[in-house]
């Protein structure tokens, strides 16, 4: 894999401070099951050592690095902004006090300034950064989020400021040709861009989301996690 790639994982942990867990509004039962349907499950075993990746230590309930942190956030209707305080079902989850959410705001902001100054040094030494923005999602989450219901085995997410139209189509090409269905921007858009960058054009950043259906792999985990290192290896 070229060095001028980064592999960025934010939702594969479930790790939840207990301190945090247990002022929940929910049973520890209940939130755990919230946890293992919400996170990308085992997402982080699809890159090897070698991968220069960052992957984000806390659960998404707890912390979403991909959400913004101001009303832009479409997601905040829903009570899952950057700090959740509603399950998927829209229940009351979590009523974070403001040490809470100032723990939580300070996490968020040192993942957002290594995630900066990884992509400046990649760009210092290379001239650009691939950023590959790697998830899983479920059929079941975006029929309850959104009322989607065909929804492809893989999505691929792009911005049309951070987009390479050679890497979109190697992608979509590659996963086809794997047998699997394919959409762009569907059911997810985007793809994620450093603070630092975001909003500059000709920035040399390409970023690209994979967004994978947990039923591809759920039932065959050592196969597809072959075919995803392989496609990585352009």
């Amino acid at each position: 894999m070229r060095s001028c790639i980064l592999i960025h994982i934010p939702h594969s942990s479930l790790y939840i401070p207990d301190e945090y867990k247990n002022k929940s509004l929910l049973s520890l039962s209940e939130i755990e099951k919230e946890n293992l349907f919400m996170c990308d499950y085992r997402v982080d075993e699809f890159v090897d050592d070698k991968s220069q990746t960052i992957i984000f230590p806390y659960s998404r309930l707890y912390c979403d690095v991909e959400r913004f942190k101001d009303e832009s956030e479409i997601m905040n209707k829903f009570g899952m902004g950057y700090i959740y305080t509603k399950t998927s079902k829209g229940e009351l989850m979590f009523n974070p006090s403001i040490d809470d959410r100032k723990k939580i705001t300070d996490i968020y902001d040192t993942h957002h300034k290594l995630l900066d100054e990884t992509v400046t040094n990649i760009l210092e030494l290379y001239q650009k950064c691939i950023i590959i923005d790697l998830h899983s999602y479920s059929t079941e989450l975006v029929s309850r989020l959104f009322n989607y219901e065909q929804v492809p085995d893989i999505c691929i997410g792009i911005d049309k400021d951070y987009y390479s139209k050679g890497l979109t189509d190697y992608f979509v090409k590659y996963f086809m040709d794997n047998g699997y269905s394919v959409k762009i921007n569907y059911p997810y858009q985007g793809s994620l861009v450093p603070n630092k960058y975001y909003g500059i054009k000709n920035s040399k950043i390409i970023s690209i989301m994979i967004e994978i259906n947990k039923r591809v792999y759920e039932n065959d985990f050592e196969s597809f996690k072959h075919i995803l290192k392989k496609s990585l290896e352009f």
